[in-house]
């Protein structure tokens, strides 16, 4: 892959600047991907006034297969066993996040319990992969836990833990083992192939869950078709496809300090086009959200001094 080779070229030259900029590349979709989940949070929530959460899960995803098998056909043909293997294993987290999320969703705090993933990513990584978050990522995570609890509380709280907040939590668990197990196995797989199996097997058991959750077989209404026309597209092909693209190059944690920009997106959505009204606790998260990506992300240039070399006699 071009991107490969050219990360192979950075590690063969002392300039830093192309690396810097590569990565904000990455940085950027990530941004991006962040950007899609919050502002489509209206359409899901909309959608599934009128399907059951199951249903949409299986034609969503569905669709999003079905978008990437029919662009990247003739790669799919040459994908491996230990592709199909390493994309079922991050299929399973996948599934399960979102599966635990539709039935947990009725809890207050189920916003605030699933941006739980923020602090167990870099905890999950240290564990599974050896690799210890940095400081400044350490305090980008605490200010993003921050926000997410201010965007959560909207002026009222509760320490009330049941059954839905246990859900929430286990969502919370499997979301970060998702990243995780992104970081670990895309940079030695084809990011589209591994990206395609996840999404088939988490249609594939959410249409098995359907006569568990008991929805009923029907067709949907016309507006459910459209919506997940544009959601499967957009909101899981692309974004799925980023996520698996970029975690070659990108740490789980750097990763989910931009992900996590996903409330605040949600919030400034609902404000702008539902009319929503977000109290002065939601501002200071959404300013909470943003300090702890550019705090854990941002990376500033130290001026270095100039040692003497035979390098200077040749300028």
């Amino acid at each position: 892959m071009a991107e490969v080779k050219f990360a192979e070229e950075v590690k063969q030259t002392p300039q830093s600047a192309p690396l810097r900029s590569h990565s904000l590349k990455y940085d950027g979709l990530l941004v991006l991907v962040s950007l899609i989940w919050g502002s489509t949070f209206l359409v899901v929530k909309e959608t599934l006034k009128l399907t059951g959460p199951f249903t949409y899960l299986a034609l969503s995803y569905g669709i999003g297969t079905l978008t990437l098998a029919l662009i990247f056909r003739k790669r799919l043909l040459n994908i491996t066993r230990l592709e199909i293997r390493n994309g079922l294993t991050i299929g399973m987290f996948l599934f399960t996040g979102y599966a635990l999320q539709t039935t947990g969703i009725h809890v207050s705090k189920a916003g605030f319990i699933t941006g739980l993933y923020v602090p167990l990513v870099p905890l999950f990584s240290f564990l599974f992969l050896r690799q210890k978050p940095s400081a400044k990522a350490i305090v980008g995570v605490i200010l993003s836990i921050i926000g997410l609890f201010l965007l959560s509380v909207n002026n009222t709280f509760n320490l009330e833990f049941g059954v839905g907040e246990v859900l929430i939590l286990g969502c919370a668990l499997a979301f970060a083992m998702h990243i995780v197990m992104i970081s670990k196995f895309a940079p030695s797989a084809d990011a589209i192939n591994l990206a395609i199996v996840q999404l088939a097997l988490t249609s594939l058991l959410s249409l098995l869950a359907i006569p568990v959750a008991r929805e009923p077989f029907v067709m949907p209404p016309l507006p459910v078709w459209g919506a997940v026309l544009f959601m499967g597209v957009a909101d899981v092909a692309f974004t799925l496809l980023a996520m698996n693209w970029v975690g070659q190059f990108v740490s789980g944690t750097r990763a989910t300090l931009i992900y996590a920009l996903e409330p605040m997106w949600a919030v400034l959505a609902g404000y702008l086009l539902a009319g929503d009204v977000l109290s002065l606790p939601a501002w200071f998260g959404c300013a909470c959200i943003l300090l702890g990506m550019i705090a854990g992300v941002l990376r500033i240039p130290l001026p270095r001094k100039k040692r003497f070399s035979t390098d200077l006699l040749t300028e």
